[in-house]
């Protein structure tokens, strides 16, 4: 009696214990999507991280590269009058800065300088200017706050550039002549033997942004200058040198 009783019970446990075992069985095709989803969002990742680092280091070669060598004027202009040049002691490491009072240089050293990356931003960051949409201010100096009065009204940043020295109407940047977002002037991209004016200035006075300082246009014609120069005398490659006859007459 109690063997049969305790083989019914081994036989009832068996029958359970197999139901347990087939409800529980391991649902291989969830973990499967699970795992689809994950490799998927891993590989959108690295292709999204991959663009980004493609934008940063300017991948499409757009000048000026890296070893270019450049030159733009500039000036600050807040509220009827120029502010001082800035002058700064050290070179940037990523190349742009300013050496010439008025003058930026424009030689990136690395990619991220480089190219698109090659802004007024950039070079503001680089000299310790505060620059944005909403305030303006060189290194020492006041800080203009979009909406502070300025000749009795709301001032705002500006910036204005000026194609060549000798170009007294310029343009506005407003975003539209580089297909960039409205009005950061941390966008402006920089560009050789152009000038440009930060200003901050009211609404109604952005026609009067004036052009950089006669000293700064002078500079800049220098600097063209020595570069023109450069470029003419410098012997062509394989030239042969023909000695100058001697003039002097013979005793």
């Amino acid at each position: 009696m109690g063997k049969a009783s305790s083989s019914k019970k081994v036989a009832r446990a068996v029958r359970i214990g197999g139901g347990r075992t087939y409800r529980r069985t391991t649902p291989w095709g969830y973990f499967g999507i699970i795992a689809l989803i994950v490799v998927l969002g891993v590989l959108a990742t690295w292709t999204s991280r991959d663009r980004r680092l493609g934008l940063i280091n300017n991948a499409g070669g757009t000048p000026p590269t890296v070893g270019t060598v450049w030159n733009e004027g500039y000036a600050v202009y807040a509220c009827g009058q120029f502010l001082p040049a800035i002058s700064i002691k050290s070179a940037d490491p990523e190349g742009i800065t300013t050496r010439t009072e008025g003058i930026i240089d424009i030689a990136p050293t690395v990619k991220a300088s480089a190219g698109k990356n090659a802004t007024l931003g950039k070079f503001a960051s680089a000299v310790g200017m505060t620059l944005n949409a909403a305030e303006l201010k060189v290194p020492g100096g006041h800080l203009y706050q979009d909406g502070e009065s300025c000749e009795g009204k709301p001032g705002h940043v500006y910036v204005k550039q000026f194609a060549y020295v000798g170009d007294q109407a310029g343009q506005l940047y407003d975003g539209s002549k580089n297909q960039l977002p409205k009005l950061d002037p941390r966008n402006v991209p920089l560009a050789n033997d152009e000038m440009l004016t930060i200003a901050f200035v009211p609404s109604s006075d952005t026609a009067k942004i004036p052009v950089p300082p006669t000293s700064v246009q002078d500079a800049l014609k220098k600097i063209q200058a020595s570069q023109t120069t450069t470029t003419t005398t410098a012997p062509a490659t394989g030239a042969t040198t023909v000695p100058t006859p001697s003039t002097t007459a013979k005793g």
